[in-house]
C-alpha cells in the first residue's frame, strides 16, 4: 500500500496539483486501494490532524509576526545592525545577516522575514553598488534562520508529531545555537565576498551611541526572551506564550513605536487568517497521510533496511541528510516534515538518536531547500524585491548554501551543538 500511496503522491505532484490537495487526494487512493478502511477515516483523520491544543500557538505566533512586520520593529532593527557591523568592509551586507537573525526571534517564519527585511534592504545594498544577484541571494540565505531560532513554526509542527516524548521548549533551546552558527557562516561567507569585490562599509557609528540605538530595539530584542524564559521558568505554556507575544505586539506597536493604528488591524488579520488556513489544512490533510504510511508497514521496512546498512547512529543521520537535501529540492519544508516524520522517527529511534536532535537537523535541513529551485519560495520573494532573474540569484545563493550545509554537518556531528542549551536550563 506503501507503494501506491507514494507513488499517487508524486503523481499528482508532476501533474500540478498541489501538495495539500495530492496529500488529500493520495490519502483516498490508498484508503481505496487498502479495501477493508471506511472512506469515512479520511474525515475522521483530517479532523484529528488539527484537534489538538498545542496547535493554536501556530496562528498566535504568526499573528504576532505580522503584528511586529507593521508595527515599526524592523526599522529599529536594522538601524541596531547598522550599528554593530555596518563599519566593516560589505557593512549592509552583514547589516542584512544580523537584522535577520534578530528578526528571526520574533516571526518564526522565513517568508515573513524576507518579506519584512528584504524589501528594505535588497533595494538598499543595490543603491550602495552592492549585484542584485548578491543582495537577494544573501537576503534568501539569512532568512533561512526564521523557522531555526525560537519561536518557530516548523518545531512546533515538529514537536507534535514526533510524539509526547519530544518537548517543544527544548527545540526552541536547540535551535539557539545552530541559528547562531549560521549566522557567523553566512556573516564570514559575505565578508569574504564584499573584500573581493570591494563592496563599501555603510557607516561608522561611534560605538558611544550604540547604547542609544540598543534601547529603543530592546522592545523588539525581549520578544523571543519573553517567550523563553515564560516557558522554561514553568509560568506559561507554549500555546499561551504565543498569545502573551501578540499581547506584547500589540502594546510595542500602539504605544511604543506609534506605527500601527487601528486601520492596521483588520489587515493583519486577514493576512494572519489565509497564512493560518494554509498551514493548518497542510496539517489536517496530512494526517490521514501518514496514518496510512504508518500502518502500511514502511518505517518498519526502511529501518530494517537502514539496519542492515550500518547500525552507526552518525552513519544513519548522514544517510538521512541527503535524502532530506534532495527532498527539500523539490517539497517546501512543513508538507516534508509532515510526510517524513511518521517514517524517519522511528528508525532514529531504534537507533538511539536523540529526537531534539533530530528535530533541529531535519528543520534545519529542510529548510535549506527554501534556497533551491523549484520550490524555494526565499529565492522568489527576494528576487522579486530585487529585480533580478532566478537564473542570476540561484548562482550567488551558491556559496552561501554551502556554508549553510557545513552548518548541518557540524550540528550532525556534534549533537551537544543542539543538546547543551536545552540541557543547561532544562535538567
Amino acid at each position: 500500500m506503501s507503494a501506491v500511496l507514494i507513488g499517487s503522491f508524486f503523481a499528482l505532484c508532476l501533474a500540478g496539483v498541489p501538495i495539500a490537495f495530492a496529500m488529500g487526494l493520495s490519502t483516498l487512493v490508498g484508503i481505496l486501494y487498502h479495501g477493508s478502511l471506511p472512506l469515512s477515516l479520511l474525515a475522521q483523520r483530517t479532523v484529528v490532524g488539527v484537534d489538538s491544543y498545542a496547535l493554536l500557538a501556530v496562528p498566535f505566533f504568526i499573528l504576532a509576526g505580522n503584528l511586529m512586520n507593521s508595527g515599526g520593529i524592523t526599522d529599529q532593527i536594522i538601524r541596531l545592525a547598522v550599528a554593530l557591523v555596518g563599519r566593516f568592509r560589505g557593512g549592509l551586507a552583514l547589516t542584512s545577516v544580523l537584522a535577520a537573525t534578530i528578526f528571526s526571534g520574533l516571526s518564526g517564519s522565513a517568508a515573513a522575514d524576507a518579506s519584512a527585511l528584504g524589501k528594505v534592504l535588497i533595494p538598499a545594498m543595490k543603491r550602495q553598488g552592492y549585484g542584485g544577484g548578491f543582495s537577494a541571494a544573501l537576503m534568501a540565505a539569512a532568512c533561512v534562520n526564521g523557522p531555526i531560532i525560537p519561536p518557530s513554526i516548523p518545531l512546533v509542527i515538529y514537536g507534535l508529531s514526533a510524539g509526547k516524548g519530544v518537548s517543544i521548549i527544548a527545540l526552541f533551546l536547540g535551535g539557539l545555537i545552530p541559528g547562531v552558527l549560521l549566522s557567523i557562516a553566512l556573516m564570514i561567507m559575505a565578508y569574504i565576498i564584499s573584500v573581493r569585490r570591494n563592496y563599501p562599509t555603510t557607516e561608522r557609528v561611534p560605538l558611544r551611541q550604540i547604547p542609544r540605538l540598543l534601547l529603543p530595539a530592546m522592545w523588539a530584542l525581549m520578544t523571543p526572551v519573553i517567550i523563553l524564559v515564560g516557558v522554561v521558568g514553568g509560568v506559561v505554556t507554549i500555546t499561551e506564550s504565543a498569545t502573551i507575544a501578540v499581547l506584547y505586539a500589540l502594546f510595542v506597536g500602539f504605544f511604543v513605536y506609534r506605527e500601527l493604528k487601528l486601520a492596521d488591524l483588520w489587515p493583519i488579520l486577514v493576512q494572519t487568517a489565509l497564512d493560518t488556513a494554509l498551514v493548518m489544512f497542510i496539517i489536517a490533510v496530512s494526517s490521514g497521510f501518514g496514518w496510512l504510511l504508518a500502518i502500511s508497514g514502511l518505517p518498519r521496512e526502511l529501518a530494517a533496511w537502514i539496519a542492515s546498512v550500518s547500525s552507526d547512529p552518525l552513519v544513519i543521520l548522514m544517510m538521512i541528510n541527503v535524502l532530506l537535501l534532495v527532498i527539500g529540492i523539490f517539497m517546501e519544508p512543513l508538507p516534508a516534515m509532515l510526510i517524513l516524520i511518521p517514517v524517519l522517527v522511528p528508525v532514529v529511534s531504534a537507533v538511539g538518536i536523540d529526537l531534539v536532535h533530530f528535530g533541529l537537523v531535519m528543520v534545519f535541513n529542510l529548510c535549506l531547500g527554501l534556497l533551491t529551485p523549484p520550490v524555494g519560495i526565499l529565492l522568489y520573494i527576494c528576487a522579486n524585491f530585487a529585480g533580478v532573474k532566478l537564473e542570476e540569484e540561484v548562482r550567488e545563493v551558491m556559496p552561501f548554501l554551502y556554508a549553510g550545509i557545513a552548518v548541518l554537518v557540524l550540528i550532525t556531528v556534534f549533537p551537544e551543538t543542539v543538546l547543551w542549551v536545552p540541557r543547561m536550563l532544562l535538567d
